[in-house]
């Protein structure tokens, strides 16, 4: 009996020892891989930095995409953060203009998708990108500049009912979009358009430094001979506390066109309601 548990504890003893052997076997083969892994995606996002086209850009981040949701959600968010660093960097610094746009859609991708924590860094780096070519007075830049204000436009998608990616807390702030304001009084139809449309998705507008430039141009479309400008202009309206801004949406409530009486109407529920 003794020598049967001698000789048990004798391969007891054996298996511990060959395990841990196998262990330290597949540690040491599997660490160079790791490390191969890691520095594959370091090398990539040095790739990402010194791209000098748009093809280049999609095909190596489509590259890095792939690998990185092979990784924990929580090395993803960190390596994601990098990778919006990267892309930013060319937003503000690429000399080529097609270079620019294509890392911003890449910005514009991450927010749509939910895959940042903190999508206000992208809505900042798009509004700075905008009014940073202000400045240059070409067809050009304007189409540039227009493209930027559009990524704004859909970033706010993440947020919106049936499928929202974030919640309200995690909406940008109206100090955000302040340097837009002004571009509302350059005149430009299409980049007017498009200003009104992003505004139109903040919840509240009664912010001063909003509202001094989006009250004049509110108040002419809400007379503008086209229907469909006086009927997308009754939220903002709804949303501007000021005494000309509910004396045009009562007006509008009157309107000769229905849908532009029945957007006027369910705008004016909305104040209510509040």
């Amino acid at each position: 009996m003794s020598d049967a548990r001698s000789t048990n504890l004798s391969l007891s003893g054996y298996s511990d020892r060959f395990l841990h052997s196998v262990e330290n076997t597949l540690r040491n083969t599997l660490r160079p891989m790791v490390h191969a892994r890691s520095k594959s995606i370091s090398e990539l996002l040095a790739q990402i930095e010194e791209t000098t086209t748009p093809a280049q850009l999609t095909k190596l981040v489509n590259k890095l995409q792939a690998r990185l949701f092979k990784f924990p959600a929580q090395k993803q968010s960190i390596l994601r953060k990098r990778l919006v660093d990267v892309l930013t960097t060319h937003v503000f610094h690429a000399p080529e203009a097609a270079l620019r746009t294509a890392a911003a859609e890449w910005l514009r991708m991450v927010v749509q998708a939910g895959l940042i924590l903190q999508p206000e860094e992208v809505f900042v780096t798009l509004v700075t990108a905008t009014v940073r070519i202000t400045a240059i007075r070409n067809d050009e830049h304007l189409n540039e500049q227009q493209a930027y204000m559009k990524m704004i436009f859909d970033c706010f998608w993440p947020y919106r009912y049936p499928y929202p990616a974030y919640t309200w807390e995690a909406f940008p702030a109206n100090d955000v979009f302040y340097p837009l304001a002004p571009l509302l009084l350059q005149g430009n139809e299409n980049t007017q358009d498009i200003l009104i449309s992003i505004f139109n998705e903040l919840p509240a507008l009664d912010d001063e430094k909003i509202a001094e430039q989006l009250l004049p141009v509110a108040l002419r479309w809400a007379s503008d001979a086209d229907s469909e400008r006086r009927r997308r202009i009754t939220h903002i309206l709804c949303k501007l506390s000021h005494p000309a801004a509910q004396d045009a949406l009562l007006q509008l409530q009157q309107d000769t066109d229905p849908l532009v009486t029945a957007s006027a109407r369910r705008a004016a529920e909305c104040i209510q309601q509040a």
